[in-house]
């Protein structure tokens, strides 16, 4: 096996395409200007979104100013942050609308970074924090201005959620610059990097998989779904804002899906539950995000745990497995060498980006809509990332270590002593 020296050759940074029209900043400043640029571009687009639908659809009393206080809480609803109508908590939002804000702090980063043109890693990463925290800054000034008795964001969880997008966002668009998409993760063993991989793609295979499912449940309730539509959209344009609003949630409904399928399903309020196992959701309010809920737990139902058991085979598939042979005379001799240190190291590097990738998503997908039953909805966070997570290492070590054990097995077997002779030495 190939050992890597150690001293490696210093890396240079690919570096930004200045443009002649941008003018040169520095990075503190420049980092400010295109955190205040995303966030105004996306308060402006919010705006025009909410005063199009406030004249569409027979204004009332509301002010300008109103509409406006209005769009600076949508601008932070598509950041996945809670929104408080009165005294209730809507914390389970749209996030499929959260592609806007993305799209502009990734817009945003490049123009800071042409415009400051930093000259070493550590400007870089300066560029990317000083961005993040300004944009959280700006966040929490805009829940703070928007906020009025009727319709609130709280600005502490506006700054933090908005840190947390834009600290993701910037270092993705930080890495584009690096001379290599591995430049961050070369400092990590070898065995802790094959998993990565395999981890993200296992986790796709179930997104997909609840894509697949949630398609399969809308067909299946095309009826309420229809019902819950004319209820609440009336009118032509009703229903064309319902279906943004339809299109904002199919991210939910399919880590909804996915959920279902890995086994917690999704929790209705503190003791209902919709499961693979059970069903019991009591009165649910007309909603077209609620109506692609079973109403009861079918037979074949149970099958569906083989999605994510598809994705643990999937997840065993591409990790990286060393040629293995039992050796030795005696069952335990071989039974030592089962495990491989760098296996071992890989699936647990795999099990911990799956994990967070379910967290992440389940952590989007759940939240409040009201009172009672709607108190909370959604999956449960910690159970279906324990549940996914215990499946894909089941699964993984069931097909790693079983073939094995036969095979320690058959060879102690057939290396077997030759029983000792009476009186022999």
């Amino acid at each position: 096996m190939s050992t890597r020296g150690s001293s490696r050759p210093n890396r240079q940074w690919r570096r930004p395409e200045i443009e002649e029209h941008i003018k040169s900043h520095s990075p503190l400043t420049a980092a400010f200007i295109g955190a205040g640029a995303a966030v105004a571009f996306g308060l402006v687009a919010t705006f025009t979104f909410v005063m199009g639908a406030w004249l569409i659809a027979s204004p009332g009393n509301e002010s300008v100013h109103q509409v406006a206080s209005a769009s600076g809480i949508a601008w932070l609803g598509l950041q996945l942050v809670p929104v408080a109508i009165g005294t209730q908590v809507i914390g389970l939002l749209p996030w499929g609308f959260i592609v806007l804000p993305i799209y502009l702090l990734w817009r945003s980063t490049h123009w800071s970074l042409k415009s400051a043109d930093p000259q070493s890693v550590r400007e870089y990463w300066l560029v990317a924090a000083c961005l993040s925290g300004a944009y959280a800054l700006l966040n929490a000034l805009v829940a703070v201005v928007a906020s009025s008795t009727g319709l609130s964001a709280d600005p502490i969880i506006a700054a933090v959620t908005g840190f947390l997008l834009a600290l993701a966002v910037t270092v993705a668009c930080v890495v584009t610059y690096a001379p290599s998409r591995s430049v961050l993760l070369e400092p990590l063993p070898q065995s802790v990097r094959d998993g990565i991989k395999p981890g993200f793609a296992s986790f796709m295979f179930l997104v997909v998989a609840g894509a697949a499912l949630c398609s399969a449940s809308m067909i299946m309730h095309f009826s309420e779904l229809s019902a819950v539509t004319k209820i609440m959209a009336p009118q032509s344009y009703d229903a064309f804002f319902l279906l943004l609003l339809g299109i904002g949630y199919m991210p939910t409904a399919t880590v909804w899906s996915m959920s279902y399928a890995a086994g917690p399903g999704v929790a209705l309020g503190g003791s209902s539950v919709v499961s693979i196992y059970h069903v019991h959701a009591g009165t649910l309010p007309a909603f077209p995000l609620l109506s692609v809920l079973p109403n009861a737990a079918p037979s074949w139902a149970k099958f569906l745990i083989l999605l994510p058991v598809g994705a643990g085979i999937l997840l065993y598939l591409m990790l990286p497995r060393e040629h293995w042979q039992a050796s030795g005379n005696t069952f335990a001799a071989s039974l030592i060498s089962i495990f491989r240190q760098r296996e071992l190291v890989a699936l647990v590097s795999a099990l911990i980006v799956a994990a967070g990738c379910v967290m992440t998503v389940t952590l989007a997908s759940s939240g409040s809509l009201g009172s009672q039953l709607l108190k909370f909805i959604g999956p449960q966070p910690l159970a279906v990332t324990g549940a996914v997570t215990a499946i894909f290492g089941v699964t993984v070590c069931a097909l790693l270590l079983v073939p094995r054990f036969i095979l320690a097995v058959a060879h102690s077997w057939q290396h077997r002593s030759a029983p000792a002779q009476p009186g022999g030495n």
